[in-house]
């Protein structure tokens, strides 16, 4: 129906999978093109350097921080950056505190993928500046959704927060929180928020995220969480739609040519911090699994005719469950 291009996917071994398998879920799901995100503390620099070779017709990328100091995360970012990464994760926290960061994505002209970039206007201030210092960089919101928001609240809403979202250089993500996995549907306490971003951001600067691989530890698919947003902007055409959901981010990140990919050196200090243990938590927080018991399951998951078929991982597990019984 749409032609979709996913603005906010995760990617990294071992946590959040492989670019082969980020391929896969594309295709099964008709997502013709996404901007694959490195997860938080997956450092994997590898992978940034394959998909700028190997996948520049369909994917771009963005990095994230890394290392113990200031240092070891700005080297990271120029790496990331070198390797042809679009731009930068910043969590809000990286954001207002460490600007040398933000600087390094601004001088070359990238995006900063700013977490909570509208939750307050003391960091929606801070973006404004940066992007009045650095006229070719461009800031995009993923996680875009707030509840119980109210347009008379001083510090959520007007101010720096609405003259960041009307400014032709800032973009929000919609992607399906997991706080809303908690609310019931039709998740009415995120509707006040949806009418404001309508109003400011307009159709032309809003964009759709999946949260690949992580909508699926929340047991959902990419079908369902467009079904939801189209819902929620219910006030959008159809015209309008396809451009939240495909339209702007083709226009915004595929339409130019890729930046430029320099050869990169990995220095062995990442591979010694990376904590490639961390557990993974599924549905939600009904399910904790080793990261390696959990990389076989998600091969498996995207492999199957279960998968192709629409089942979701629970599903899955529990059919492959009954076939082992």
């Amino acid at each position: 129906m749409w032609d979709i291009t996913d603005a906010y996917a995760h990617v990294g071994l071992p946590r959040f999978g492989s670019l082969t398998q980020l391929i896969r879920y594309m295709d099964i799901h008709k997502v013709r093109r996404s901007v694959a995100v490195l997860g938080p503390l997956v450092p994997d620099i590898a992978t940034v350097t394959e998909a700028t070779s190997t996948y520049s017709d369909r994917l771009r990328m963005v990095g994230i921080p890394f290392g113990e100091t200031k240092e070891e995360r700005l080297e990271t970012v120029q790496l990331q950056l070198d390797a042809g990464a679009l731009g930068i994760r910043f969590e809000y926290r990286e954001a207002m505190e460490n600007l040398e960061l933000l600087d390094a994505v601004g001088a070359r002209g990238r995006w900063a993928y700013g977490i909570d970039a509208c939750r307050d206007q003391q960091i929606a201030g801070m973006y404004l500046n940066w992007l009045g210092t650095y006229p070719d960089a461009r800031v995009a919101a993923p996680h875009f959704m707030y509840p119980n928001f109210s347009a008379t609240d001083r510090e959520r809403a007007g101010g720096a927060i609405a003259e960041l979202m009307g400014h032709p250089r800032f973009y929000g993500i919609l992607v399906r929180n997991l706080g809303m996995c908690g609310s019931a549907y039709p998740h009415s306490e995120f509707k006040a928020w949806i009418t404001y971003v309508m109003e400011k951001c307009g159709s032309d600067h809003l964009l759709w995220g999946s949260e690949y691989p992580v909508l699926l530890w929340r047991n959902e698919g990419a079908d369902a969480a467009i079904e939801l947003f189209r819902e929620f902007l219910g006030a959008f055409s159809e015209g309008q739609f396809a451009q939240v959901v495909g339209g702007n981010a083709v226009e915004l990140f595929f339409s130019g040519n890729p930046p430029t990919v320099a050869p990169v050196v990995i220095p062995e200090w990442i591979d010694q911090k990376f904590q490639r243990s961390r557990k993974v938590t599924f549905f939600p927080k009904g399910l904790e699994l080793a990261t390696e018991e959990y990389s076989r399951l998600l091969d498996d998951y995207l492999r199957s005719p279960e998968f192709e078929q629409g089942y979701s991982m629970s599903d899955y597990l529990l059919r492959s469950w009954r076939t082992k019984q």
